[in-house]
């Protein structure tokens, strides 16, 4: 995928942009620009891309990124769930010197590998990001630097991209990666074959598997798990009386144990247990 640069347009006396979006599908691109940015997931479901990390998002999902850290949020093929995010989009410097923020900077470049927040902090952030673009220009900005702060000192936090991490697409890496995302997404419930993705990116087997851990730093099987048990998650959550095991079926999955494995794996809890937590999300 290549990185696509974006340009943050700010109103009429904001030093920072703040955003709530409701759309019927999360469509960015992979992208980057020179701002920080603080995401709250308040609808959805998918992968959330970040550097070379790939993960699952559902509501309440909070990461911070820093300064030319590609990103982006992708939703199911097909999917018309909704997507509502509340975006914060801040330079550095806009935060000032000051050695009272000492401990914010820091946040700020650990974010450099985007960094993901759970507990306490990431509940009382989601509550001040909600508020933040209803106040005046002073508090909001007074209150974006005291949710910073609370961040800063959250303990339930963890860096996404690998600390290796450096982005190296072309437009080259773009066609490829997307033709083979294309055929991921298309063959779930069939199939999915390394030899045909690698066909359709133009290269041999063992070439492409050396080439999709280099470029995303994941094996193309693993990648192909996420994606397929995102997908499940979804529909566990959607069709609530549908068996677990027709949905494990319809996924790709032919084996019912290792459905079980896999899924538990991936989200630390089995099928019916998410299902239930999950119910009316």
């Amino acid at each position: 995928m290549q990185a696509q640069p974006e340009k943050v347009s700010l109103r009429p006396g904001e030093s920072f942009a703040c955003r709530a979006f409701a759309t019927p599908r999360f469509t960015s691109p992979f992208h980057f620009h020179p701002e920080c940015e603080l995401t709250l997931i308040e609808a959805s479901h998918g992968l959330r891309f970040v550097g070379d990390s790939i993960e699952r998002f559902s509501p309440g999902d909070l990461v911070l990124l820093g300064p030319g850290l590609p990103h982006y949020w992708s939703n199911p093929s097909g999917w018309h769930g909704g997507a509502k995010s509340i975006v914060v989009q801040f330079l550095p410097e806009a935060l000032g010197a000051a050695p009272e923020l000492a401990a914010v900077r820091r946040l700020i470049q650990r974010a450099g590998r985007g960094v993901h927040f759970t507990g306490r902090a990431c509940v009382d952030a989601a509550t001040g990001l909600r508020q933040l673009s209803g106040l005046a220009p002073l508090p909001r900005l007074l209150s974006l630097i005291e949710i910073l702060g609370r961040l800063a000192g959250a303990r339930g936090n963890r860096l996404l991209a690998s600390a290796g991490y450096a982005p190296v697409f072309n437009v080259e890496d773009q066609d490829r990666l997307a033709r083979v995302m294309a055929y991921v997404n298309a063959s779930l419930a069939d199939g999915v074959e390394q030899r045909e993705a690698a066909r359709r990116a133009h290269m041999t087997p063992a070439g492409f598997s050396r080439y999709f851990r280099r470029k995303l730093g994941h094996t193309f099987e693993a990648f192909v798990n996420e994606v397929r048990v995102g997908r499940i998650c979804r529909t566990l959550v959607d069709e609530p009386n549908r068996p677990v095991a027709e949905i494990a079926f319809a996924s790709g999955y032919n084996n019912l144990a290792n459905f079980n494995r896999q899924f538990l794996r991936r989200t630390g809890l089995s099928p019916g247990v998410y299902r239930r937590q999950h119910r009316g999300q």
